[in-house]
């Protein structure tokens, strides 16, 4: 063998090797371009889709694309969960939408069977929550009949600080068979350190809906924030671009501060102004089964501006008040439990030329077992005092009772201005001394169609708001 012959041998061995080498290292490249064009196919997105259901009591969801790269995570493209049959062609919106979703995940702990991740990326994420679903899925939750539990109503529980303190205090949720920290502080080490992991919001919003009317009752928007939800303790801050209630603006840009201590999300004491009223408030959130959460409010004394009611009625006051705490689990509405009590000084009722100044007012409402109710709200002034009471369930019914208190000429005219559709002299109700009468109002049937009995054997109307 000649050494031409020894060296092109050689040449040809090694180009074989080089093509080998090449081939090894582009192995991977191509699986992982031939894997994210199965992901990306209608076939495997259903498949994809058809997990995610098992997790949404059977809603339906869907998905334009996915990918998977090692430097970038899991990447999901149109993700849709589709509004309940019955809801779905009053309300044409998806219940949650999402632009994209993009999972970093730890890598290492997903090889062995943990899924960890180092954050979440939500690019417009929507929310379309009609009010009908949550009134089914408070109704689906209760465990035993209303029947055969008695309602056990505790007393509100104020939320205002001690008088060293300027704000809202901050919540506190506590789980049962915990203890307190200061108890176990000295005998439990402390928790393994992990990094922080976080969920970034884009451009969030979130809208309650009447599904039947199409009317927006709440809307919050342009939510954006890094928010922390699992490992050490770290600190962030969420923006609100706007707050709208029944299709009017509530509330201005508002930042506010989070404050994560596993297992606990923390916001931190914030004012938010409602109109022109600038509440208090602060919030924790658990990270547990379930996510306990519970919201704090308090909305110090501040004038109440004039703003009309319904019947041509008009209503302004010198101060009111409020203190409110909501708690339950996000994901069972039937926990959930609320405490408002309002209280009003100098507040001034008008119906066209009649006009009554009430000294002092309050109104408590609870809201117990998908039970919203009132109570107790009173109006009492020297000459005329108002009270009621109303109730409102999450099928939607409600029943409401009232009653005007004064001397029966001024109950007389102040029936005539408030309701100008009794044509005969309004049905009184006679009290124990002549110098006082009473005129009842009695409110029954549903948010749909209300029946309104205007006096003691006054006539019925009906209304349809």
């Amino acid at each position: 063998m000649n050494a031409a012959t020894l060296m092109a041998g050689k040449g040809r061995g090694s180009r074989h090797r080089r093509l080998v080498v090449i081939c090894l290292l582009a192995l991977p490249l191509v699986g992982l371009l031939l894997g994210n064009l199965v992901l990306s196919t209608p076939w495997a997105c259903r498949r994809a889709a058809l997990k995610f259901q098992r997790y949404t009591g059977g809603l339906e969801v869907s998905i334009r694309s996915m990918g998977v790269t090692p430097w970038g995570g899991i990447s999901i493209t149109g993700l849709e969960l589709l509004q309940p049959l019955p809801l779905r062609k009053q309300v044409k919106q998806p219940l949650l939408t999402i632009d994209s979703l993009q999972i970093a995940p730890v890598w290492n702990a997903w090889l062995r069977g943990k899924m960890i991740v180092q954050s979440m990326v939500l690019d417009a994420p929507r929310i379309v929550m009609p009010v009908e679903l949550l009134a089914h899925l408070t109704r689906a939750g209760l465990a035993v009949p209303p029947a055969t539990t008695p309602l056990q109503v505790t007393p509100p529980v104020a939320v205002v600080p001690p008088a060293n303190h300027a704000g809202v205090g901050p919540a506190v949720i506590t789980q049962p068979g915990t203890h307190s920290a200061h108890a176990d502080s000295a005998s439990t080490p402390p928790p393994p350190t992990f990094p922080t992991a976080w969920l970034h919001l884009k451009k969030a919003s979130f809208t309650l809906i009447h599904a039947e009317s199409k009317q927006s009752l709440l809307e919050i928007s342009e939510i954006s924030g890094a928010v922390p939800i699992a490992g050490n303790p770290a600190k962030s801050h969420l923006t609100i671009g706007s707050i709208s209630a029944a299709g009017q603006s509530a509330a201005s840009p508002t930042r506010a501060i989070l404050d994560w201590k596993s297992p606990q999300l923390s916001l931190d004491p914030f004012e938010l102004k409602i109109g022109a009223h600038p509440f208090l408030i602060a919030a924790k959130l658990a990270s547990v089964r379930g996510l306990p959460l519970q919201i704090e409010a308090k909305l110090p004394p501040h004038p109440l501006a004039l703003f009309t009611l319904p019947f041509d009625g008009r209503v302004q006051a010198d101060a009111i008040t409020a203190q409110a705490r909501f708690r339950g689990l996000v994901l069972a509405p039937a926990t959930w439990q609320g405490d408002l009590v309002a209280e009003s000084n100098s507040l001034q009722l008008q119906f066209s030329s009649q006009q009554v100044k009430f000294d002092q007012g309050k109104a408590i409402f609870l809201l117990r077992g998908g039970v919203f109710s009132c109570v107790d709200a009173r109006f009492v002034a020297d000459k005329i005092s108002v009270l009621g009471n109303a109730t409102l369930l999450a099928d939607g019914r409600l029943a409401a009772a009232a009653r005007i208190v004064a001397a029966p000429e001024t109950v007389i005219s102040v029936a005539r201005q408030a309701f100008p559709m009794i044509k005969d002299s309004p049905s009184l109700t006679p009290l124990s001394t002549p110098q006082r009468s009473a005129f009842d109002l009695e409110a029954s049937g549903s948010i749909h169609q209300l029946f309104l009995k205007l006096g003691k054997d006054g006539p019925v109307m009906e209304f349809k708001p």
